[in-house]
């Protein structure tokens, strides 16, 4: 009789959950930009009730909520998301626009000081094209 070692230390079942996890959410943003908007929002709230700190599914939230302007929800969700992991710099970025309509002005142009600061080139340039339209 043989018998098979594990060939790995990681428990799977995290690993599939993780990648499950991740399915979800780009399942839920085709669905959102596609013909079924509320089912996407279903889902990535879904996935917030069953895992509140994932930092994608709020940010996604977040976006649509800037989208549909509620810019009080969308700073909630960009406000959880520093909460959680704060080294997210989009989450700082989509807090500064979410504070620009608001007219939280000092805000604002403080988070976006620090987008600029970052160095972070394609948030920087969406930050310009952000300016450049107002």
């Amino acid at each position: 009789m043989l018998y098979q070692l594990p060939t790995s230390v990681i428990d799977n079942s995290e690993v599939e959950n993780n990648v499950n996890e991740n399915l979800s959410i780009d399942r839920a943003i085709e669905l959102v930009e596609g013909e079924n908007p509320m089912e996407g929002i279903f889902m990535l709230r879904d996935i917030i009730e069953r895992e509140p700190e994932n930092t994608d599914a709020l940010y996604y939230l977040g976006v649509l909520s800037l989208k549909t302007s509620q810019y009080e929800k969308a700073s909630q969700r960009f406000n959880q998301i520093i909460t959680i992991d704060s080294s997210d710099k989009r989450a700082y970025l989509q807090l500064g626009f979410s504070s620009y309509y608001l007219g939280k002005y000092k805000t604002a142009d403080s988070l976006f000081n620090f987008i600029m600061e970052s160095g972070d080139s394609l948030l920087i340039k969406e930050l310009d094209v952000f300016l450049k339209s107002k």
